[in-house]
Order: C-alpha cells, then sequence, then structure tokens
C-alpha cells in the first residue's frame, strides 16, 4: 500500500479513547518497550502513519527531556491537539507516578526491599528480548544502504565510549547531511502523503494560543520557584533544570538527577538512590519518575507532587513548540535527508543499548529464557507486551515468595 492510500485510512479517535490508550500504555510500558507499545498504538490503530511517527521519533531527539515522553507527548499532539496531549500525557504518567508514590511510602516506612531485586532481574531481561525486536525493525527499516550502515556504525561505537546521545544525534546530522546531499527522494509521494495526513486539530490561531499558554505556564514554574525560598522551591528548580537541560534516554540523564539529589542538596544517600533507580526500572512509565521518589523523600505527597511535574513539564512543553516547528520545516529536502541520518543513527544506538542492558541484565542461563521467550513472543507471535509483562512478574513473584531463585 502506498503512502497516500495508507494516510487516508487513518482516523482521529475521540478524546475518551486517546486519554483511556494512553493510560492503559502508562500502565504497562517498560523502558525502551515503550516504543513498541506507542507504535503498535498508534500506528496499528491508524491514528498517525509510520512515517509520522518515525518523524516525530527523529524530532524528539533533537531536545531535551526523555525520549520516550517526548515521543509519547507528540503523538498525542498530533493526534488531538494541545488539550488532547495534555490530558494523554498526564494519564500517561500518572500510573507510574501512583504506583511510585506507594512504593516510596512503603520503603521509607519499612525499608524491606529483598523482593525488587529479582522482579527488576526478570523485567530487565525481558525489556532486552523486546529491544531486539524493535532494533531488528529497526534496521530493516533504515539500513537499507552503506551510507545508512556506516552512520549506524558510527553511532553505535560512540556510544561504546560513553559520548553523549545529543552529541551522536549532531554528528549523524553533520555526517548524514554529507553523505545523503546528492541523494533524490520520492518528493511526490511525501508530497500526497503531507496532503492526505490527519492534521493536528483546531485552527492555527488555538495552535498558537496553545503554544504561548504553554510557554507562560513554563515561565511562572521558573519565577515562582525563584521566588518562593524554601526546600520545596529548591526541591522543584532541581528537578526542573534536569528536565529542561538533559538529553537522551533515562540511563543518560541518571547522572544529573545523582548530582542533584545526591552529592548537591544530600537529600538521599547513595543506597537510597540506587534504590530509588530500582524503583524507576520495575514501574512502567517514563523511568525519571525516580523523581517522585526523590520528592517524596524531601517532602511527602507535596514533594513528590512537584518534583514530577517539575521533571516532565520541560518536556511536555519543548514538544508542543517543536511539533508546530517541525511541521512547517520537514517539507524541505534537507530536513529530510537529517531524519534519515537520525534515524541510522538511533538505530545503531538501538544496538547499544541492546549491548549494554544485556551484558547487565543477562547474568544466568535462567534470565535468558526470558529475554528469548520475551523475543520469540513478540516477534513471532505478536504477543501484547501487557501480557509479556504481567506473566513475568507474575511467575516472579510467585518463584520469590515459595523461595525459588532465578539466579
Amino acid at each position: 500500500m502506498n503512502a497516500e492510500k495508507e494516510s487516508k485510512l487513518q482516523t482521529t479517535p475521540s478524546l475518551l479513547q486517546l486519554s483511556w490508550a494512553f493510560l492503559i500504555i502508562g500502565l504497562t510500558a517498560y523502558s525502551v518497550a515503550m516504543l513498541q507499545q506507542l507504535k503498535t498504538l498508534v500506528v496499528g490503530r491508524k491514528w498517525l502513519s509510520q512515517k509520522e511517527m518515525d518523524e516525530g521519533l527523529a524530532m524528539v531527539q533533537l531536545y531535551p527531556g526523555p525520549i520516550m515522553f517526548n515521543l509519547a507527548t507528540y503523538s498525542a499532539y498530533r493526534i488531538k491537539g494541545f488539550w488532547g496531549a495534555l490530558i494523554a500525557t498526564f494519564l500517561f504518567v500518572l500510573p507510574s507516578y501512583l504506583l511510585m508514590l506507594f512504593l516510596s511510602w512503603l520503603y521509607f516506612n519499612y525499608g524491606n526491599v529483598a523482593w525488587v531485586h529479582p522482579l527488576f532481574i526478570v523485567l530487565e531481561a525481558m525489556v532486552v528480548g523486546i529491544i531486539i525486536h524493535v532494533s531488528l525493525d529497526f534496521a530493516t527499516r533504515y539500513i537499507d544502504d552503506g551510507k545508512t550502515a556506516f552512520i549506524a556504525g558510527i553511532a553505535f561505537v560512540l556510544m561504546l565510549y560513553k559520548i553523549n546521545a545529543f552529541w551522536v544525534i549532531l554528528l549523524a546530522v553533520v555526517v548524514g547531511t554529507m553523505l545523503f546531499w546528492r541523494d533524490k527522494m520520492n518528493i511526490d509521494s511525501e508530497k500526497n502523503e503531507q496532503i492526505q495526513s490527519v492534521p493536528i486539530p483546531g485552527l492555527w490561531q488555538w495552535r498558537l494560543v496553545s503554544i504561548v499558554l504553554s510557554g507562560s505556564v513554563f515561565l511562572a514554574m521558573i519565577v515562582l520557584g525563584l521566588l518562593w525560598k524554601n526546600e520545596l522551591s529548591l526541591l522543584f528548580l532541581s528537578m526542573f533544570k534536569v528536565g529542561a537541560v538533559a538529553f537522551g534516554n533515562g540511563m543518560t540523564i541518571m547522572p544529573l538527577l545523582q548530582q542533584e539529589a545526591v552529592i548537591s542538596h544530600h537529600w538521599l544517600s547513595m543506597k537510597q538512590f540506587a534504590d530509588g533507580i530500582a524503583f524507576g526500572q520495575i514501574t512502567p512509565g517514563p523511568f525519571l519518575i525516580t523523581a517522585t521518589f526523590i520528592g517524596y523523600k524531601v517532602s511527602g505527597l507535596i514533594g513528590s507532587l512537584l518534583a514530577t511535574v517539575g521533571m516532565f513539564y520541560p518536556s511536555f512543553f519543548y514538544t508542543i513548540v517543536m511539533s508546530e516547528l517541525y511541521s512547517k520545516i520537514k517539507k524541505y529536502l534537507f530536513i529530510r535527508k537529517v531524519i534519515k541520518g537520525i534515524l541510522a543513527a538511533f538505530t545503531g544506538m538501538l544496538f547499544f543499548v541492546v549491548l549494554s542492558m544485556g551484558t547487565v541484565s543477562l547474568i544466568s542461563p535462567s534470565v535468558y529464557i526470558w529475554a528469548i521467550g520475551a523475543l520469540i513472543a513478540v516477534r513471532y507471535y505478536e504477543m501484547n507486551i501487557l501480557w509479556i509483562f504481567l506473566t513475568g512478574i507474575a511467575v516472579e513473584l510467585g518463584l520469590f515468595l515459595t523461595g525459588i531463585s532465578i539466579l
């Protein structure tokens, strides 16, 4: 099916349908596996085309914030406009926030988290299997010649040497532009898709209002945090700063979070911070929900709310602005070539994630079974990721309660 025919089949869900779908993703999606969940939902239901999702994935790597949260916001905004994005991303984060709030209360009141370690191992192993599936899909779509393979390889090697993901993407933009400079692209089919694809709901005036409104809230948060002189304002500004300037995914942003919470302000001990990171891994939704854990330690429920909003609102604002700018410039051939380079680099970065997570998570033959099982289930049987994770959680909790170790 060509791009024009595919785009004509696109549909627009109701706000209730969109909200419910993002709530379910927030309740069931783990780590980079969120990418597969979003793709299955948004593209599978024809709310956006695969091309629009791929463009969004390239776009969200160009500005600060956790990539998967940015992509969820972009998807909701493209489908249902500003209010759809606001409600959908709120519900996307809500399950992980509530779960982390409960775990924080349990941890700081009782302190026994022995059950976290084996559960963490199983979930991480299954995530490795799912990321292998996602990586193979990306390689099939975006590594189609020697040039894209070269960019993917360079990105992989740079990540091995712990180069920040932002610089990897920037290099991909430069190298991709040089390598693809003389390449021709099928502009006619892309024009057809642009004409037929579902626009952001509302007139341009309303889209301008959404940028002004979200920008006003962004500035108001900074001013309020600066004028409100107490520990809560310091907590809010610290999380806001991390969310506003940090590029990449949760693991690349973690060192900045550690700097704020452990080294600069001594809100957590190193052990507490490590346990908070583990909670962030076993809870679904955005990995940086660890901000809720930090906020609860500083000032209970109010602290958890302020820390969570401070961490994620900058990304929400940036995505609204970038989505509007991107929709105006993506038609240019230069931008198309930049996107091609970014997606090739992201493919290499995904394979690095597989290697780095696999090295840490696949620690015994029994754990390999979980990773291989998840890969087979999602790739060859197209099993819903929700059931894969629920199966792993249920089995591992059962083994833990009966005293059986997977190690």
